[in-house]
């Protein structure tokens, strides 16, 4: 949408955002932020669709589990 800024204020000032307020994430969905994972249409991205969203929220979900693993020494290389 044109004029759409999304509604970030949960991360100011914990995670980087753009100039817009989107959260600038790596291909993982990690913020700059340790433990703090973004996905959908809150993120910087060239592309707003509800199945990107959907394929965000999958990547998140994974990056996240793996970070979980790794602080409780679990995670499988």
């Amino acid at each position: 949408f044109v004029g759409y800024l999304p509604n970030t204020d949960i991360v100011r000032g914990l995670a980087e955002t753009d100039k817009n307020g989107y959260i600038v994430t790596d291909e993982g969905m990690r913020t700059s932020k340790a433990g703090i994972f973004a996905c959908g249409d809150c993120r910087q991205k060239p592309l707003r669709q509800v199945i990107t969203a959907c394929g965000d929220g999958a990547t998140a979900a994974l990056s996240a589990q793996q970070y979980v693993e790794e602080l409780k020494g679990t995670a499988y290389r």
